[in-house]
């Protein structure tokens, strides 16, 4: 029994012994965020859905079109057209070339192209990159220029570059080969 004559407390919510210096910030309203030790949600409540640490890496963009909504067509033709696997053989630079010439076309009113293309993007990845982008922060891409640089810089490193100049500048033809051999 409770020494306030309220009952036992509720299995799940045996409150570990609280110092009096600690605010008790806890509650059905959510965890404590100073003390995590302190969260006195029970197993049920932790397992509700929540929108919490939801959304993706793209941050919301200020659109003017009232009834902005990616069109079948457009994603479809982006899927069908490029697709970026992230494997090693990939080619990072012509994945976005190809992006870009398909996007290029497609409009939409009230809908810049940065913003167009920032939305398309995730539709033109697929296996392991789609891993990568699903571990980007979330809303930690405000424009397409950002969507460029983590992806170039995921699977176009200064290493890589450093790799593919050395290969060019050290290009060597052996005397008894034909250039299409080399």
């Amino acid at each position: 029994m409770n020494p306030n004559n309220q009952g036992p407390p509720p299995l799940g919510r045996i409150p570990p012994p609280i110092p009096p210096s600690i605010p008790q910030n806890h509650g059905p309203s959510g965890p404590n965020l100073h003390n995590p030790a302190l969260d006195l949600r029970t197993i049920e409540e932790l397992c509700q859905p929540t929108m919490n640490g939801r959304g993706g890496p793209i941050a919301p963009v200020n659109i003017q079109a009232t009834d902005f909504g990616l069109k079948n067509h457009m994603i479809q033709q982006v899927q069908n057209s490029c697709q970026f696997y992230g494997l090693p053989s990939d080619d990072a630079n012509k994945h976005l070339d190809k992006f870009l010439t398909i996007t290029q076309n497609m409009k939409q009113n009230g809908v810049i192209n940065d913003a167009l293309r920032l939305y398309l993007f995730p539709y033109s990845l697929t296996h392991h990159a789609t891993t990568w982008f699903d571990c980007l922060l979330n809303n930690s891409i405000h424009t397409f220029e950002e969507m460029v640089s983590k992806f170039l810089s995921k699977y176009l490193p200064p290493s890589m570059v450093t790799k593919l100049r050395n290969d060019i500048s050290n290009f060597r033809q052996l005397p008894d080969e034909s250039l299409f051999e080399t």
